[in-house]
């Protein structure tokens, strides 16, 4: 970390006052000090604390010390949180007891190397620029080395989520596995499958928030992780899909999110006005920590799992996935669910899964209409870019012989024109303002409520997000034509 929030340093000096009143030893541990040494950034401000026992009691006192919120982790593991607010900061304290007689012990059991560090919370306070660290492990030569080691030859088998934070760490922080490490995996592979939805989904969506996703995905497939965590993509590996594409199902799929990778950076080659909206965009947290841009490489993914259900070989040797976006929508459902997912986020992945195909048909369109643009963010909403973003890093997995590379800059001009609309013609094209409501349309009408009146409304905005018409009386002129064209007026 390269600039110690005073808010934090102060919640820390309480915490040592806290422990001083009750003659324990308090210890700094885990990725806060290993992000100090990298002199690295924190996503939010999460400190790792350790105590020889008695964990749960003293965070619960601790919590009402600070006037925070007390949140039991794991009552087995001795391990519970607490959350205060400083200076319109959050600040999460992650407290445990020793698994172990000592503080070394303890050390000795934790998941990696770089992550075995410690430093007394005084010793910290007095130097927290370069406290002493206490490192039985060495891990400080594992960071200067950049290698990811495991503590001991069973931490894998002890936790098996591990297996995945294995890989967000040589994700987030470009590290290098030690080959020591695959097979120790490899034996706790099937523990996996017990682990929480929650926890997988944690470990995995923090794969995917980073630059260098792919090359984690990569590596868990091989490792045969991915079949654990997602068995419904195993009958795409090595299904052919003809001469559009230059891989197999499933090496597509991890391709898209490759492609994700590259262009979601800095999305350098798009036109510069709509870098600062899609960064944006991209960013938002639909949940604390979970952006949209890891849960558009998350679609990209499985954007073709229901290919194989699907796969047909015309008679001339063609082969096709008709629907292959319906049935591949149907099991994101079930995936999702198995990650715990929120709603909103859940809907983004279906969503993009199922329409996935429509902004290719609408590049092939000899002029984009302000029709279709409006009922494509009509069906999709806040997810439309997703889609489009989605679309794009599938398209770029795609060079196959008949896969019309020379489109790709009409095509990207086409993506430009939907993601313009979206972004600066909102008003005019994607959400008109409302002309009329339906009150009016039913007392003008003399209609009752109901899905009548909906259609009406929805008429008049595609006729709005068309240009048709403009004020309120176009609006309810429209009206009375629909009506008297289905028999339906007053």
């Amino acid at each position: 970390m390269r600039d110690i929030p005073p808010a934090l340093t102060a919640t820390l000096t309480r915490v040592q006052a806290f422990a001083r009143s009750r003659g324990t030893p308090w210890y700094l541990v885990g990725g806060f000090l290993r992000d100090q040494c990298l002199a690295r950034a924190r996503r939010g401000l999460n400190v790792d604390l350790a105590v020889p026992s008695g964990a749960l009691a003293l965070a619960r006192a601790l919590a009402a010390q600070l006037r925070g919120a007390f949140v039991p982790l794991d009552e087995t593991w001795g391990t519970a949180r607490v959350v205060v607010t400083a200076d319109g900061t959050r600040i999460e304290l992650d407290v445990s007891e020793f698994r172990g007689s000592t503080l070394e012990a303890d050390l000795r059991r934790r998941d990696f190397t770089i992550n075995a560090m410690a430093a007394r919370l005084e010793d910290w306070l007095r130097a927290p620029q370069a406290p002493p660290l206490i490192d039985p492990l060495d891990g400080r030569a594992a960071l200067a080395a950049r290698r990811l080691l495991p503590c001991f030859p069973e931490t894998f088998a002890e936790d098996p989520v591990r297996i995945l934070r294995a890989f967000r760490f040589v994700a987030e922080l470009d590290f290098i596995l030690d080959p020591a490490a695959t097979p120790l995996m490899g034996s706790a592979l099937p523990g996996l499958s017990r682990v929480s939805g929650e926890r997988v989904r944690d470990e995995l969506l923090a794969i995917l928030e980073t630059d260098r996703a792919a090359v984690a995905i990569r590596a868990l497939n091989e490792l045969g992780a991915l079949d654990v965590l997602f068995p419904e993509l195993v009958p795409g590996r090595g299904l052919d899909q003809g001469t559009f594409h230059h891989l197999d199902v499933l090496g597509h799929q991890l391709e898209t999110v490759a492609q994700a990778d590259r262009f979601l950076v800095a999305f350098e080659e798009f036109s510069a006005p709509l870098r600062g909206p899609l960064t944006r965009y991209c960013a938002e947290e639909l949940v604390e920590r979970r952006s949209r841009k890891g849960l558009i490489k998350l679609a990209g993914l499985l954007h073709d799992v229901g290919k194989p259900a699907r796969r047909t070989v015309e008679a001339d040797g063609e082969i096709w996935f008709r629907g292959h976006e319906q049935t591949g929508a149907a099991l994101a459902v079930d995936m999702v669910k198995r990650l715990r997912l929120s709603n909103r986020e859940a809907d983004l992945v279906c969503q993009v899964v199922l329409h996935h195909l429509r902004p290719g048909f609408l590049s092939r369109e000899p002029q984009l209409t302000r029709r279709a643009t409006y009922r494509f963010f009509k069906e999709l909403g806040e997810h439309g870019p997703a889609c489009l973003l989605t679309w794009w890093a599938d398209r770029l997995a795609t060079r196959g012989s008949k896969s019309r590379v020379d489109q790709i800059d009409l095509q990207r001009s086409r993506l430009e024109e939907i993601l313009n609309a979206y972004f600066f013609r909102a008003e005019e094209v994607v959400r008109p303002p409302r002309l009329v409501t339906g009150h009016e349309l039913m007392q003008t009408f003399r209609l009752p409520s109901g899905p009548r009146i909906g259609a009406l409304l929805g008429a008049i905005e595609e006729a709005q997000a068309e240009g048709r018409i403009r004020t309120a009386e176009e609006a309810l002129g429209l009206a009375r034509e629909l009506l008297d064209a289905s028999g339906d007026a007053a």
